[in-house]
């Protein structure tokens, strides 16, 4: 009894991990220290930034070429525990692929992001100022195959619509006390009595609530050859997501360049907003220029950025914001690094003018 009972556990055990090898774990622990100093800048010395990201993928084979896949990406920033990045699910096969969930756009996460090319996690000069295209909820997107390294995407973002109707409260408050004297009373005529107080407010409804089937769109269009990678995108936000009877439709247009010359990878990226945020004044441009390359064990880059200005509340400007940045990525094994950055950020406005550096440890898994 005993030996049948150690032998089905051992069987147990064998066969784990076939049933467990479509799942896979991986994400990275980042440590930096960075020290910021500028006009009108508060210098705090080093500060501490850490990033840890934990994903989970998993695969299943459905058969006749075709086969499912989910994915949960979680990040917790400086020890606050964490949150979700990405949580999605879809199915891909010789059509192409079909994902829903959690994700970002395009625009953000495919174009934007080709202008990633340094170093630092917490110093960065991507351009596009995150204009609403940040991860979203209720994404639905499709993804072609390639056609002779041309493939192109289509995604709609249904977003949670939680927005209030409007509405007008009345409150009534009673106060007991002395009414008061009438003409040509004597003091002996005072009496007490109750007041009353009426107050009414009234709020308009939050233009939240869309009837828009999907409140995102985004269309993108990518071209893969060889040492080329040409990616472009359009990405249309709606108005009634911004709140704001004012608000207009957001439409931003994304390209970007990569190209490989041996160890050499250059980078460009420009975008053009409308509407930034849904106000009207904030149509904007930008664009990123970058260079990185590889010589033994330390990978170096360099990239500049120039945009239009934008203030605290988000809006445009006179004027552009220009920033450089250097970073070296030193391998010490193929999964931990030491990394350090310079940014320099010259801004319209000269007491935002900022200088950054940052030194970490990564370790990818």
């Amino acid at each position: 009894m005993k030996k049948t009972i150690i032998a089905a556990s051992v069987a147990a055990l064998v066969a784990a991990p076939a049933a467990f090898a479509d799942v896979k774990i991986g994400g990275n622990v980042i440590q930096e220290f960075v020290n910021t100093d500028g006009t009108g800048y508060n210098d705090h010395g080093l500060d501490s930034d850490s990033n840890v990201d934990l994903v989970f993928t998993v695969s299943e084979d459905l058969g006749n070429g075709m086969s499912a896949f989910a994915k949960i990406h979680q990040v917790s920033d400086d020890g606050n525990g964490g949150s979700a990045a990405d949580q999605s699910v879809g199915i891909k096969g010789d059509f192409g692929t079909i994902v829903a969930g959690r994700m970002e756009s395009f625009t953000e996460g495919k174009v934007s992001a080709m202008a990633a090319n340094d170093a630092s996690d917490v110093l960065s000069i991507e351009t596009n100022r995150g204009f609403a295209t940040s991860r979203a909820e209720g994404a639905l997107a499709y993804v072609s195959p390639s056609f002779n390294g041309l493939t192109f995407g289509v995604a709609g973002f249904a977003m949670n619509n939680t927005g209030a109707d409007a509405a007008t409260t009345t409150s009534t408050l009673s106060v007991t006390g002395i009414v008061g004297l009438s003409t040509g009373q004597n003091l002996g005529a005072i009496s007490t009595g109750t007041n009353t107080i009426t107050s009414t407010s009234t709020s308009t409804a939050n233009v939240t609530k869309q009837t828009a089937s999907f409140d995102a769109v985004d269309v993108m269009v990518e071209y893969a050859n060889g040492p080329l990678l040409v990616r472009l995108s359009h990405e249309m936000t709606d108005k009634e997501t911004f709140n704001s009877a004012t608000a207009q439709d957001q439409d931003i247009t994304n390209f970007g360049v990569n190209y490989k010359i041996g160890d050499v990878t250059l980078a460009g990226t420009y975008y053009e907003v409308k509407n930034g945020d849904g106000v009207a004044t904030n149509d904007v441009d930008g664009h990123f220029l970058g260079a990185k390359t590889t010589i033994g064990a330390n990978t170096l880059a360099a990239s500049y950025m120039s945009e239009d200005s934008l203030d605290g509340d988000g809006n445009k400007q006179s004027g552009s914001d220009d920033s450089w940045m250097v970073s070296v990525d030193h391998a010490l094994s193929k999964r931990t690094s030491l990394t350090a950055a310079y940014k320099s950020h010259d801004d319209q406005t000269a007491a935002s003018d900022l200088d950054s550096f940052a030194v970490g440890i990564k370790h990818v898994f």
